[in-house]
């Protein structure tokens, strides 16, 4: 994992391709859309392969940029979120600090990580 950042200076998480893709299919599983860009996934226990994923990168962000937005949540109550992206690292430029090619790697994309008080994720806007 290597976290680079955007042209706005948020974080970009950047997983070996397999994971991101892996991770993408997860957050598409059970959506429900509730309008107006938001929607989220079906729900995953704590000891999920997509949780632990999600518990890494959230540990991950919070070392490294520990004052973004979301991570005091984190912090305090073990929940949270950050404002950045996630994605497979073939799907990012990090010397443009943007996407290689967004319509052609959306299949690495991960779309919102969420943690629960109860241990679980979601993935959502």
């Amino acid at each position: 994992m290597t976290i680079t950042l955007d042209h706005w200076d948020h974080p970009v998480v950047l997983l070996p391709d397999d994971i991101a893709a892996r991770l993408a299919i997860s957050a598409a599983e059970g959506v429900k859309d509730y309008g107006y860009c938001h929607f989220e996934s079906r729900r995953f226990d704590a000891d999920t392969f997509e949780t632990r994923a999600i518990r890494t990168v959230m540990e991950a962000v919070r070392a490294e940029h520990p004052d973004e937005p979301g991570l005091g949540q984190y912090e305090q109550f073990g929940t949270g979120y950050f404002y950045g992206a996630i994605a497979g690292a073939s799907a990012w430029d990090p010397a443009a600090r943007t996407w290689r090619n967004y319509a052609a790697t959306k299949h690495l994309h991960v779309h919102g990580i969420h943690l629960h008080t109860d241990g679980g994720s979601h993935f959502g806007s």
